[in-house]
């Protein structure tokens, strides 16, 4: 394939997607290889989503001179499901919450794909991490440590080898069903208003080991 040859990239590209996923592509924009990038970039987003569900894939050759192909619509395409999974581990502990679950941009491994159970994850990409931030409500938290609910909730990410973050919030009644991540760019006055307490934090590292911040990598 010649690299003057956007249109015919752009197809390989989708038809690469639609294998993997099973699903249809729109193309939004295209850029070759070149001084800044070594690889060509096209952006898209799912037939059945919107805009705003854009992501990246890149292809380059290698040294077979094979096109090689990586995009990063997977975390997209798991994100309902890793957040009914970590919903399970929430909803032991408090009734009332908000979940929020995102990967971040880039390209993810090929070997990632429709069939990937979230378990799996872990031994294709350990690179793979998430950041959930969870809203509580007020009553829901009442009588409930928030250091032990957290490690608890990472515990059980541990166990099904899902590494990654988690903000917890508990937020006032009268603010919950409201509640969103804009809430997190509000100024510390604001936040007052919002938020019960400081909120806590901890992780499942990529040697899934749980940690609260500040205690290691």
């Amino acid at each position: 394939m010649k690299k003057s040859d956007p249109e015919a990239i752009k197809d390989q590209m989708i038809s690469y997607l639609q294998e993997k996923y099973g699903e249809e592509f729109i193309p939004i924009s295209f850029e070759s290889s070149g001084f800044a990038y070594s690889y060509d970039t096209l952006w898209v987003y799912p037939k059945d989503g919107t805009k705003a569900d854009r992501f990246e894939v890149r292809g380059s050759k290698a040294k077979d001179n094979t096109y090689v192909i990586s995009d990063g619509y997977y975390g997209i395409y798991i994100k309902p499901q890793y957040e009914a999974v970590l919903s399970g581990f929430v909803s032991e502990i408090y009734q009332d919450f908000k979940l929020f679950t995102d990967f971040g941009e880039g390209v993810w491994s090929e070997q990632l794909n429709k069939n990937t159970k979230i378990e799996e994850i872990y031994e294709i990409d350990r690179l793979v991490s998430s950041s959930n931030v969870i809203f509580v409500k007020e009553d829901s938290a009442k009588n409930i440590d928030d250091e032990e609910a957290i490690r608890k909730i990472a515990e059980n990410m541990k166990a099904k080898k899902m590494v990654g973050n988690i903000q917890l919030y508990v937020v006032y009644n009268d603010k919950f069903d409201s509640i969103g991540l804009e809430a997190l760019s509000l100024t510390n006055a604001q936040m007052k208003d919002v938020f019960v307490r400081d909120y806590v934090m901890i992780k499942v590292n990529r040697s899934l080991e749980v940690k609260k911040y500040g205690e290691g990598t």
